[in-house]
């Protein structure tokens, strides 16, 4: 439980910056506003209209923004809002520049059997243990708590003692479960689930009798094993929507005890107070489900994103990872007839359904998918919850709003009309019909990267000579070939090129770490480092998504355009000069170009079978090779570098 953070939003004059007669008088009228505790002196920040002053107001309770008083409703009346949309947790990480590795004193205001024991011999007898489980709870409420929360621990700390320390192996407890399920009735069978706690630590479970009982035992065993992850295979879109409605026919609107009995898997106390945190919820018109204080990794949504699987069953996925093992090959149980097998056979199926809660774990694990979840969430320096379920935008929120507040840059809110602007793509150059042999092809490395670094390309760095008029330069300015305009890096540099810098500096860390774990055999750092270089390349990636469309609040049509505008010409460029020395452009597509090796063309591109002469053909690969080299060379330039 942290405390001494305060929700805030920051609020400006409309317009252009100008000084109206009541420019005193008009901030203090906000301090007497319904749910605002405090009022900051303005601090100047920079906006697509100018620098203005910016004046921090302070909310009483985080739901006050929008509920309630509606204080952003209210304020919004009279004046521009900034940082007004960013959810109060990630304000913790945000303003504490931390990421989901922390460091921290605390108070220890409880503590379960499953607590270090180190913490349990120190702990008096008051705050541990079922006896003190009531003088607990009461303690918790007077830290800002609601209750006895379903955790090994519970300890509060003051906001400022929280910061950020070097990443770890998080040994999270992941539960896997499924159902099993009537077709004509649509009712739960049977279930199953396994804890894991570790690779070399599971238990399993299974669950039978009534409906009632079957959702009972579940929930009983969420609340008792905590897990972090709630992993399953297509658990998204069947397996917690069917119980979420199962449990709405048996219990109704108005039987909030029973419907937590049945699905009060939320990290949260058992209260009516706390009825909507308890209960699983869809993600808004979204496909993921949310689960207060717990993450949701669907293991197919997972395997479709890595594997690319031509078909979307647990029994294909198995067979494509694990063609040799028939321990992790899915069970022969005919789910199309799964009321006549549980009449026939029950004890068949409450293995197979086991087994299905076993296979989501080996999934997860031979994709690698909660190390590179935890990866991203430490790059970006979030909660693994928006690494796992949040989207790019919000990937991106972590690196872009913590820089903007440090430079003095106001955070715009969300542009809540979505979709994506209709911009020219990368160039694609027709191909010709037939074998080319003896082809070079020459990559840009992180093309769209690159040319927003070298063109200074940013929200802060668009020149509008309507909106901003002081910031004309006479020399520097960077030209899209769109004719869009960005200012040089001597007067203002970027958000996004300095972030994006950082990030290439930082992937190039990991992928020497990455060199070294497997020249020293160090399977561990192996893996650390993979992904974390894997998910600095993801978010690097996503820049150009985000900018090309519209939602973003750190984006404008030009940019998008700007950028493929850039990539365009630095392709044709270099195609027009190579064809016009003589060596045939074969293909090129976005950051790539496939050209023609001077090799004759009576040697043939297909390597020479066993016992063959070899010697034409080395001269010829080495001749391609040593072109391709020097064409990346002399082609290479800021922002436009060949590999």
């Amino acid at each position: 439980l942290v405390t001494g953070m305060h929700p805030f939003l920051e609020i400006s004059l409309p317009g252009r910056p100008h000084t109206p007669e009541d420019i005193e008088a008009r901030p203090a009228a906000v301090k007497s506003a319904k749910g605002v505790t405090g009022l900051h002196e303005p601090v100047d920040k920079w906006t697509d209209l100018g620098i203005k002053p910016h004046w921090k107001v302070e909310i009483k309770r985080p739901w006050m923004m929008t509920a309630g008083p509606k204080v952003r409703d209210n304020l919004e009346r009279d004046w521009t809002l900034s940082s007004a949309d960013i959810p109060f947790v990630n304000r913790l990480f945000l303003d504490n520049d931390i990421g989901p590795h922390v460091t921290t004193e605390v108070e220890v205001l409880w503590a379960g059997g499953k607590a270090p024991d180190e913490l349990l011999t120190d702990l008096p007898e008051s705050h541990k243990g079922e006896e003190s489980r009531r003088e607990a709870a009461d303690r918790i409420r007077e830290a800002g708590g609601s209750g006895l929360y379903p955790v090994d621990l519970i300890a509060t700390c003051h906001f400022e003692k929280v910061s950020r320390c070097e990443p770890f192996p998080t040994p999270f407890v992941l539960m896997s479960f499924d159902l099993e399920t009537s077709i004509a009735e649509e009712t739960i069978l049977c279930a199953a689930a396994v804890i894991e706690r570790g690779p070399d630590e599971r238990t399993e479970h299974t669950f039978t009798g009534s409906e009632r009982e079957i959702m009972a035992g579940l929930t009983a065993l969420v609340r008792e094993a905590d897990p972090d992850i709630i992993t399953g295979y297509n658990i998204d879109n069947f397996d917690l929507p069917r119980i979420n409605t199962r449990m709405r026919d048996l219990t109704g609107s108005s039987d909030k005890a029973g419907a937590a009995d049945a699905y009060g898997w939320g990290r949260v106390p058992l209260l009516d107070s706390e009825h909507k945190r308890l209960i699983p919820q869809r993600d808004g018109n979204r496909r993921t489900w949310r689960i207060h204080g717990r993450c949701v990794l669907d293991a197919w949504w997972q395997a479709r994103m890595v594997l690319r699987p031509k078909r979307e069953t647990l029994k294909f996925v198995c067979q494509l990872l694990w063609p040799d093992r028939e321990d992790l090959q899915k069970m022969d149980v005919d789910a199309s007839q799964m009321d006549r097998e549980w009449a026939e056979r029950p004890d068949v199926v409450l293995e197979y359904c086991l087994q299905d809660s076993l296979l989501p774990l080996e999934i997860l694990s031979q994709i690698r998918a909660v190390h590179s979840k935890e990866a991203l969430a430490t790059v970006c320096g979030m909660p693994l919850d928006v690494a796992v379920a949040g989207t790019t935008s919000q990937w991106l929120d972590g690196l872009v709003i913590r820089l903007a507040d440090r430079h003095n840059v106001a955070v715009p809110r969300t542009n809540r009309g979505g979709g994506r602007d209709q911009i020219a793509g990368g160039y694609v150059h027709e191909v010709e019909a037939g074998v080319h042999p003896w082809v070079a092809v020459l990559d840009f490395k992180s093309m769209y990267p690159s040319i927003m670094i070298a063109n200074n390309i940013c929200y802060t760095t668009r020149i509008d000579e309507l909106a901003r008029p002081d910031e004309i330069v006479e020399e520097g300015i960077h030209e899209a070939p769109d004719g869009a305009r960005y200012l040089p890096a001597t007067f203002r540099r970027g958000i996004v090129p300095r972030l994006l810098e950082d990030l290439m500096e930082l992937r190039d860390r990991h992928k020497e770490s990455l060199r070294e774990a497997i020249e020293n055999y160090d399977g561990i750092n192996e893996i650390f480092h993979s992904r974390m270089q894997y998910a600095v390349k993801i978010l690097m990636n996503s820049f150009y998504g985000v900018f090309a469309s519209k939602f973003y609040r750190f984006t404008h049509p030009e940019l998008g355009a700007s950028i493929t505008s850039w990539a365009r010409s630095n392709i044709k460029t270099i195609i027009a000069q190579l064809e016009e020395e003589g060596h045939p452009v074969v293909y090129s597509d976005t950051d790539s170009v496939f050209v023609r090796a001077p090799v004759s063309e009576e040697i043939s591109g297909k390597e020479p079978e066993q016992g063959e002469e070899r010697g034409v053909w080395e001269e010829a690969c080495e001749t391609m090779v040593e072109f391709g080299e020097e064409l990346a060379e002399r082609y290479s330039k800021e922002g436009a570098e060949l590999e």
